[in-house]
């Protein structure tokens, strides 16, 4: 974990001396903050650890540190933790609530070894934060991932296609074929049969999949002409990142919207804006456009629905898999999809 020079001070000799021993001065949050890294690095388990750690690398660098880093743990009280969360709590609540949990943990750490350890932990919540912040529940307001109405998908690819980058072509992937923002960013070219026009998603990759149970793709001639377009890479990635990044940044897909959505503010367009919340779409609000397209313009089922999108039960995608892939009508659903978002005749409606 990255901590600046003069946090770095502090916590030299320190960390080393925390297990199993007596400490005279008291270390700054910094210092058991790196502590508690590394430790929890060592007990990361599951699909990604590096993912858990960079996630938790972040969180602590982000929005604990900045504020809490250079305070003495026998000194830390809640004001101090109040005033670190205050300014992201409504409006990032889930982050809010993990930074509050790590300072929380940090602080947890220090009791157990002898620090500050008569004095409740000023990051609980009971009697303690919950009178000065709302509750975590009540911000965390259940609205969907803001999307754009899918009659306005054939203006935005039109406008998406003026881009020339790698991100840009990944969004319009990832628009033809409705999979999962984080499953074209880590797409890689083992998982393309172009000549089948077939992806196939590893079920390790998909919520409630098991090993083998793969996700299957049909392909429109768009989606095959993409990647027959891309340069292959030496780490197999599909969409690689920048500066010898395997895989693109996880808001490449969004940055990549917002791109197109100032570039059409800018050339005196209505922007895409989610109709309901007002707020610019994301990439996984716009899966909510393939699914109003196909139940309102193909007339298909929502059965047939979840299965495009990977959405069907855990029980159901437990089933044999020609079952659930039903690639041929899938095709066909897929093929009219594309052929909408592509057409000019459909770029206004309104």
């Amino acid at each position: 974990m990255n901590i600046n020079s003069e946090q770095a001070n502090h916590t030299n000799g320190v960390l080393k001396s925390i297990p199993g021993a007596v400490i005279n001065d008291i270390p700054v949050f910094a210092t058991v903050a790196q502590h508690y890294y590394e430790k929890k690095c060592q007990k990361l388990a599951g699909r990604n650890p590096k993912k858990q750690a960079l996630r938790l690398q972040m969180t602590l660098e982000k929005y604990c540190l900045p504020s809490l880093g250079e305070i003495p743990m026998s000194e830390l009280k809640t004001s101090d933790v109040v005033r670190a969360l205050k300014p992201i709590w409504e409006e990032k609540p889930a982050v809010a609530e993990r930074a509050r949990l790590t300072v929380f943990n940090v602080c947890e750490m220090a009791r157990t070894h002898g620090l500050n350890h008569e004095a409740p932990n000023p990051a609980r919540w009971a009697d303690n934060l919950e009178y000065f912040l709302p509750r975590y529940s009540a911000s965390l307001q259940p609205t969907s991932a803001p999307s754009i109405d899918y009659q306005e998908l054939p203006r935005f690819l039109r406008l998406l296609q003026k881009f020339d980058s790698n991100s840009a072509k990944a969004l319009e992937m990832f628009v033809l074929t409705a999979a999962r923002p984080e499953e074209v960013r880590t797409a890689k070219w083992c998982e393309f049969n172009l000549d089948e026009k077939l992806w196939k998603i590893p079920g390790w990759k998909i919520k409630d999949r098991r090993e083998g149970q793969d996700h299957q793709i049909p392909l429109a001639d768009r989606a095959v002409e993409i990647l027959q377009s891309l340069p292959r890479s030496e780490s197999d990635a599909v969409f690689p990142g920048h500066r010898g990044k395997e895989f693109l940044s996880q808001n490449a897909l969004n940055n990549a919207i917002k791109g197109v959505h100032e570039a059409d503010l800018k050339n005196g367009g209505p922007g895409f804006f989610d109709s309901e919340t007002g707020r610019v779409a994301t990439a996984s609000g716009m899966r909510r456009a393939f699914r109003a397209f196909a139940i309102e313009e193909a007339g298909v089922s929502e059965y047939l629905v979840k299965i495009a999108l990977s959405q069907l039960d855990k029980a159901t995608a437990n089933q044999s898999p020609i079952l659930v892939q039903a690639i041929s009508k899938r095709r066909l659903l897929m093929d009219k999809f594309a052929k909408y978002v592509s057409s000019r005749d459909n770029l206004s409606r309104k």
